[in-house]
């Protein structure tokens, strides 16, 4: 599930865009900065760690706005914001992005920052964000 955005760099290497929250984006220079790995791959660690229990982690990442203007279908996903990154993918990463984007029946760009808020340190989304509210479980 390749993105608009997304392109070859001159040495064959996918580039992918996603984006995250700010809260999101300070933990995780923090983390690369305090480990001396790169967005890429913090990225796919994180996926490891959660290989396993991915579905439930992207199901139980629901949230919503509390707002009383928000309208009451509109989700999004915790961890998700107006941060840009860069994933630089090798062929094997993209195809397993893709892969379990596919099983998660989820864009990519919708369930790695999930997976980040998830696997960072720091103070997880929702904590400390009254605007946002986990979603009930569906039946």
């Amino acid at each position: 599930m390749s993105t608009p955005s997304d392109d070859r760099d001159g040495d064959g290497v996918e580039s992918r865009t996603l984006h995250v929250s700010d809260a999101l984006q300070a933990r995780l220079d923090t983390f690369r900065e305090s480990t001396s790995r790169t967005t890429t791959s913090a990225t796919f660690e994180a996926i490891a760690h959660f290989r396993a229990e991915l579905p439930e982690l992207v199901r139980g990442a629901r949230a919503r706005l509390t707002s009383p203007v928000a309208d009451e279908a509109e989700v999004r996903y915790l961890g998700a914001g107006p941060v840009q990154l860069r994933l630089r993918p090798d062929a094997a990463g993209a195809e397993l992005l893709d892969r379990l984007s596919a099983k998660l029946g989820l864009p990519w760009t919708t369930w790695v920052p999930a997976v980040l808020n998830a696997y960072l340190p720091g103070r997880q989304e929702p904590e400390n964000m009254p605007w946002l509210v986990r979603e009930a479980p569906r039946s």
